[in-house]
C-alpha cells in the first residue's frame, strides 16, 4: 500500500512529465488570470463611474437609471466574464482527463485538444461541483437572510461544515464520475462512501489536508517570487499598475495554477485508484 508522501512526491513530479503540455495546459490558466485580472480593474472602473454619476445627481445608487449607466462598459466586463467562463470549462475538461489518466496509472499527461470533448467534460465536471455545494449555499444564504443576530455565527458555523463536508465527498465523486465516465455515478453515493470506507475515513481525510498543506505552501512560495518579480518590473516599467498585474496574472496561471492544478488532481486520482483496491 502506498503511503501518503508516496502519492505526494509522485504528484509533485508529474507536471514535469512533459514540460510543453504542462505549458500548453498554462496558457488556459494563463487567460483567465489576465480576463479576472482585467475584470476586476474594469468592474472598480465602473463602480467609481457610477458613485461619481450618484453624487453628482445628488442620489442614491438604486435611483440611477440605465439611461445614466455606463452600459456598454458593463457589457463588455459581462461579456468578458462569459468568456473566462468557457475558458474556465476548458481547464475543467483537463483536470477531468488528468485524473482518468492518474486513475489508468498513466504517467503521461492529457494531450488531447480535442476542445468539443474538453468541452463536454468540462460541464459535467462542472454540473457536479455545483450540485455538491448547493445545500451549504442555501444553508448560508437562506440562513443569513432569515435568521436573527443571534443565529448568524451559528449559520456561518454549520455553512462552513457542510462546504467542508460537500468538499471531502466531492473529491471522491468526482473521481468515481471519471473512473466510469458517468455523471450518475458523481450521485452513487453508496459507493462513494464505500471508496471512502475502504481507504479509511482517516486516511482519506488525512491525505487530502496534507496535499492541501503542500498547495499552500507553493502558492506562498510562488507569492514572495511573484512579489520581488512586481517590484522588479515596477522599477522598470515606471509603475504601471495595470501592466504590471496583467504580466504577473499571465505568469502565475502559465507557470503556477497549472502546476497546483495537475499536481493536485494527479493526487486526487491515486487517491481513488487505491480505494478501490
Amino acid at each position: 500500500m502506498a503511503s501518503i508522501t508516496d502519492w505526494v512526491v509522485e504528484g509533485l513530479k508529474y507536471p514535469f512529465n512533459d514540460l510543453k503540455k504542462l505549458l500548453n495546459f498554462g496558457v488556459l490558466f494563463a487567460l483567465i488570470s489576465a480576463l479576472s485580472t482585467y475584470i476586476g480593474i474594469k468592474s472598480f472602473e465602473i463602480f467609481i463611474d457610477i458613485m461619481h454619476i450618484a453624487i453628482m445627481a445628488n442620489v442614491t445608487v438604486s435611483h440611477i437609471t440605465l439611461s445614466q449607466l455606463p452600459v456598454d462598459d458593463i457589457k463588455f466586463v459581462v461579456g468578458l466574464t462569459i468568456v473566462s467562463f468557457i475558458i474556465s470549462l476548458l481547464v475543467m475538461g483537463y483536470q477531468y482527463d488528468t485524473i482518468k489518466l492518474s486513475i489508468d496509472r498513466k504517467k503521461d499527461l492529457p494531450g488531447s485538444y480535442d476542445i468539443i470533448a474538453m468541452f463536454a467534460k468540462g460541464i459535467k465536471y462542472f454540473i457536479v461541483t455545483l450540485a455538491y455545494n448547493i445545500i451549504p449555499t442555501l444553508v448560508l444564504v437562506v440562513g443569513m437572510a432569515l435568521a436573527g443576530e443571534s443565529l448568524i455565527l451559528p449559520i456561518i458555523f454549520i455553512s462552513m461544515l457542510l462546504f467542508i463536508i460537500a468538499y471531502f465527498l466531492l473529491i471522491m465523486a468526482l473521481n468515481n464520475m471519471v473512473a466510469y465516465d458517468s455523471i450518475k455515478k458523481a450521485f452513487d453515493f453508496r459507493e462513494i462512501i464505500d471508496n471512502i470506507s475502504n481507504l479509511g475515513w482517516a486516511r482519506y481525510v488525512g491525505i487530502i489536508l496534507f496535499t492541501i498543506i503542500v498547495v499552500m505552501i507553493i502558492a506562498v512560495a510562488a507569492g514572495i517570487l511573484l512579489s520581488f518579480i512586481s517590484v522588479l518590473f515596477a522599477a522598470s516599467i515606471n509603475n504601471q499598475a495595470v501592466v504590471i498585474s496583467m504580466v504577473i496574472a499571465i505568469i502565475e496561471g502559465l507557470f503556477i495554477n497549472s502546476y497546483i492544478s495537475l499536481f493536485f488532481n494527479r493526487v486526487c486520482g491515486s487517491i481513488y485508484r487505491e480505494s478501490i483496491k
